[in-house]
C-alpha cells in the first residue's frame, strides 16, 4: 500500500507546474483578496521558493499549520495526498507525516477520528515494531503504557481490561520491570500516585500493609512511608483522620527525637503542631509557668540569698552576711520553701557549713537536661569494605591474582541486625519537674536488592545466591554465574548479574553481563561486556580480535592486541600494540608500566611510566575532548533550535486564535487545546535537553583540563595529543608532564 502512494505520488511531483521562486506584492494581495491569512500566504511563499508545487496545501481553508504539514511531507518526498485533507487537525497531519518518513504503515492510525496523542503513540509502537492497531479505542496515556509494557516484556493486558488508568498503569509497569510484586496491594480505586508511594515502600522492603488502604489518600501515605524509611513509631500517627501535614509534623519530631505525645492530637492543627514541635525542640516546656524566684532575682533569707536562674536549671547559694546560725537544717528548710528538691548538691553544702565556701556564689542545686541516647546502627555479618588494590611486586608489575574483589552469600543467609536507637536518661529541672527522655536518631532502612527484612523488622536476609556489597546506604545481593574454562563451543553467555570466570576464556568467546566481570585466568580474542567493572587477573593476548568494554572500570596484568574500552578508569601494568579508551584516567605508572604501540584515549589524564620504544614503534597518547561529547553537544544544540522554533510556531497559532475568540469561546475549541497542550510538551522536551546539554558541556569544560604525565622514557615515535594540539617525540626524553595551552602544547619536566 505504501508503494502504491509513493509512486502515486512520484506522478504528482512530476506534473507540478513550479512558480517563480519570489511572490510579488501584488501575488501577495491576490491570496489577501482570496481570504488568506499572512501565515497561509507565509506557507505559499516558502513553498515557491523551495522550489516545489504548492497545489496539494493552495486552498484557505487549511489552517497554516497544517499547510506547514504538508509542505514538510513535499519536501521530504512523501504521498502527502494520505494526509492533506481538512479532516485532519495539524497535528494529526504531524504524526501521519512522521510515520511516512520512518516507512511504516500509516494507513493503521491515519483516520480523522483517532486523536493525535493516540496516533503518536501507534506511532512509536510502529517504530518498535509493535503493532496496536487493534487497541484504537483505549486511550492515549493507556496506550503509552501498553507500548512501554510490551517493550519491556511485561504483561500489562490483565490491568488493562481490569480498567486501570494511565497513572495507575505507569506505576505498575514500573513494579513489573523491576519485579516488584505489587498486585495484593492495589486495586483501580486507588489513584496513581497513590500506587507509586505503594510501590516505593515495595521497592525499600517496608511493609506497606501499614498505608496500602483507601482510607489514606497519596501525601498521607507519603508521610507514613517516610516515617517507616525513618524507622520513627508510625503508630504515633497512623489514624486517617489526622491529615497529610499534621502527620509531617509529627513523624518529623519524631524523628529529631522529640516527645511528640504532647502534640499529638486531632485537636491541633498543623500551624500550631509546628509551634509546638519548635517549641520542644528548642527545650521549652510549654504552658509550665516559672515558680516564684525562677526569674534569676535573689530571694533573700537572714544572712544568705538563693537565686534561681529563669530556665529553673540552676541554684545559687551566697553569704550575705555571718554564717553564724546557718547550720544543714536551715540550709535545706530554704531549698524546701523554695520548692527546691532535686539536684541538690551535698558537697556544696558541706563547704558552706565548714565555711570553705567564702562569699562567692555556689552552684548548690542543678537539673539535669535530657540527652539523646545511643544512635541506631546496624551490625554486618559481611565485610562492607574490601581492599580490590593490585599487589605491588618486587619488579613493578601489578598482580591481581590474589585480590579479594567480592564476598559470596547464600540464599537465607543473615547479613545485617539493625539495633535501634535508645532512650536517653531522664532530665529534671531542680523543681523535680521531669523532662521527657529523647531518642538517638534512627538511620534509615536499608534500600538495595537481593534480599528481604524478616519478621523482627530489623534483620535482612539474602534471597539469593550472590555477591553482597553495601554501597552508603544501599544493600545489594547481585546473582552470580560461575563458570571455569569458556570457548567458542559453549555458546554466548548473557547473564543479568555478576560473572566470575575461573578459568582462561578462548577466542570468539561472547561474555556479556549487566554486573561486574571477573576472570581469573588468561583471556584470547574475545568480547566481554560488563555493566559494571571487569578485572582480569592475568591479562588478555586478543590477537586484534574482539573487543573489551565496561561501563566502570577495567583493570588487567597487561593487554596484548587489545581493543579495550572503559565508562570509567584504566589500570593495567603494561598495553602493548592496544587501542585503549576511557571516559576517566589510564594509569600504566607501575614501576614497569609501559604503553608500546597502539593508541590510548582518556577524558581526564594518561599516567604512564614508559612511552614507546627503541624502535621507534608509533605510539599515539591522546586525552581531553571525546569526539563523542562534541558529536552529543551538537545534536542537542540542534534539537533545542528545532524545538525553539516550533514553540515560536506554536506560539503565533496560540497568539492567532487569542485574537480571534474570547476566552469562553477558547475555552470550547479543539484546536486551541491541542495547542496549549503541544506548547507544554514541547516545552518539557525542552527542559530535558538543557539540562542534558547543560551535563554534557560540564563534561567537556572537565575534559579541557586533561593533562599527560609521563615518568620515565618517552621513546621517538610518540605522539602526544592534548584537546587537539600535538606534540611529537624527536628522540629520547625522560619525565615530562603535558598540558593544553594557548600556544600549543605546554611540556613540563617532572
Amino acid at each position: 500500500m505504501i508503494l502504491y502512494y509513493l509512486g502515486e505520488c512520484t506522478y504528482f511531483c512530476a506534473r507540478a507546474v513550479l512558480r517563480v521562486n519570489n511572490m510579488t506584492r501584488a501575488e501577495q494581495q491576490e491570496y489577501y483578496d482570496k481570504g488568506f491569512t499572512k501565515d497561509q500566504v507565509e506557507e505559499i511563499r516558502l513553498g515557491l521558493e523551495e522550489g516545489f508545487d504548492i497545489e496539494p496545501y493552495e486552498d484557505k481553508d487549511f489552517y497554516a499549520w497544517q499547510m506547514r504539514q504538508i509542505r514538510y511531507g513535499i519536501i521530504a518526498g512523501l504521498p502527502v495526498e494520505v494526509y492533506a485533507r481538512k479532516d485532519f487537525d495539524w497535528f494529526q497531519m504531524e504524526e501521519i507525516r512522521l510515520g511516512l518518513e520512518d516507512k511504516l504503515n500509516v494507513r493503521l492510525y491515519a483516520y480523522p477520528k483517532v486523536p493525535f496523542d493516540t496516533m503518536r503513540q501507534l506511532r512509536l509502537a510502529l517504530k518498535d515494531g509493535i503493532n496496536l492497531s487493534k487497541y484504537l479505542t483505549l486511550s492515549a496515556g493507556v496506550l503509552k503504557q501498553l507500548r512501554l509494557a510490551i517493550k519491556a516484556k511485561v504483561d500489562l493486558a490483565p490491568y488493562i481490561e481490569e480498567r486501570y488508568d494511565e497513572e495507575q498503569l505507569e506505576q505498575i509497569r514500573i513494579c513489573l520491570e523491576n519485579r516488584v510484586f505489587i498486585k495484593p496491594f492495589i486495586n483501580n480505586m486507588l489513584r496513581g500516585s497513590s500506587i507509586e508511594q505503594i510501590r516505593l515502600g515495595l521497592e525499600k522492603h517496608l511493609d506497606v500493609r501499614k498505608y496500602a488502604s483507601l482510607d489514606y489518600e497519596w501525601r498521607q501515605m507519603r508521610e507514613i512511608r517516610r516515617g517507616m524509611e525513618h524507622q520513627v513509631n508510625i503508630g504515633m500517627y497512623l489514624n486517617p483522620l489526622y491529615d497529610w501535614q499534621q502527620m509531617r509534623e509529627i513523624r518529623m519530631g519524631l524523628e529529631d527525637g522529640l516527645d511528640v505525645s504532647k502534640y499529638a492530637s486531632l485537636m491541633y492543627p498543623a500551624t500550631d503542631m509546628s509551634v509546638k514541635r519548635a517549641y520542644l525542640a528548642a527545650g521549652i516546656v510549654e504552658d509550665d509557668p516559672f515558680l516564684s524566684g525562677g526569674d534569676g532575682r535573689p530571694i533573700a533569707f537572714n544572712n544568705f540569698e538563693l537565686k534561681v536562674t529563669p530556665d529553673q536549671m540552676t541554684a545559687y547559694f551566697q553569704l550575705t552576711g555571718r554564717r553564724t546560725g546557718i547550720t544543714r537544717s536551715v540550709i535545706r528548710n530554704a531549698l524546701e520553701d523554695r520548692g527546691i528538691v532535686r539536684g541538690i548538691d551535698e558537697d556544696v553544702i558541706n563547704r558552706i557549713l565548714t565555711d570553705q565556701a567564702g562569699n562567692q556564689p555556689q552552684i548548690i542545686a542543678k537539673g539535669l537536661k535530657s540527652e539523646p541516647g545511643p544512635d541506631g546502627y546496624y551490625e554486618y555479618f559481611f565485610k562492607t569494605e574490601i581492599n580490590r588494590q593490585p599487589k605491588v611486586l618486587e619488579d613493578g608489575s601489578l598482580d591481581y591474582k590474589d585480590i579479594e574483589w567480592f564476598e559470596q552469600v547464600g540464599r537465607g543467609q543473615k547479613l545485617a541486625v539493625y539495633h535501634p536507637a535508645q532512650e536517653g536518661p531522664v532530665g529534671f529541672n531542680i523543681f523535680g519537674t521531669e523532662f521527657p527522655t529523647v531518642k538517638g536518631k534512627e538511620l534509615n532502612v536499608l534500600t538495595g536488592k537481593g534480599f528481604y527484612i524478616d519478621q523482627d523488622g530489623v534483620t535482612y536476609i539474602a534471597n539469593v545466591n550472590g555477591i553482597v556489597e553495601l554501597k552508603g546506604n544501599k544493600l545489594e545481593v547481585s546473582n552470580l554465574l560461575t563458570l571455569g574454562d569458556v570457548t567458542a563451543y559453549m555458546g554466548d553467555t548473557r547473564f543479568d548479574g555478576n560473572v566470575h570466570v575461573t578459568g582462561t576464556i578462548g577466542n570468539g568467546v561472547t561474555i556479556v553481563c549487566k554486573e561486574d566481570l571477573v576472570v581469573d585466568g588468561f583471556v584470547e580474542g574475545a568480547v566481554l561486556e560488563a555493566g559494571g567493572n571487569i578485572i582480569l587477573r592475568k591479562g588478555v593476548n586478543a590477537q586484534s580480535k574482539g573487543h573489551i568494554k565496561a561501563e566502570g572500570n577495567i583493570e588487567g596484568s597487561f593487554f596484548e592486541n587489545a581493543n579495550i574500552r572503559a565508562g570509567g578508569n584504566i589500570k593495567v601494568s603494561y598495553a602493548l600494540k592496544s587501542n585503549i579508551e576511557c571516559d576517566g584516567t589510564i594509569d600504566v605508572s607501575g614501576r614497569k608500566g609501559s604503553l608500546v604501540g597502539g593508541m590510548a584515549f582518556a577524558t581526564h589524564s594518561i599516567k604512564v611510566n614508559e612511552v614507546g620504544n627503541e624502535s621507534g614503534v608509533k605510539t599515539f597518547l591522546k586525552v581531553g575532548v571525546s569526539n563523542e561529547l562534541i558529536r552529543r553537544q551538537i545534536i542537542i544544540t540542534n534539537e533545542i533550535k528545532k524545538l525553539d522554533k516550533e514553540l515560536e510556531q506554536l506560539q503565533e497559532g496560540y497568539e492567532e486564535l487569542e485574537s480571534l475568540y474570547s476566552p469562553e469561546m477558547r475555552s470550547n475549541i479543539d484546536m486551541f487545546m491541542k495547542i496549549e497542550t503541544a506548547r507544554g510538551e514541547k516545552r518539557e522536551e525542552k527542559h530535558i535537553l538543557e539540562e542534558e546539554l547543560k551535563e554534557v558541556e560540564e563534561k567537556i569544560e572537565e575534559s579541557k583540563k586533561a593533562k599527560i604525565e609521563m615518568q620515565g622514557a618517552i621513546y621517538e615515535g610518540v605522539i602526544v595529543e592534548v584537546n587537539g594540539k600535538r606534540w611529537v617525540a624527536n628522540g629520547r626524553n625522560v619525565g615530562l608532564a603535558m598540558m593544553d595551552d594557548e600556544n600549543g602544547v605546554k611540556v613540563l619536566n617532572i
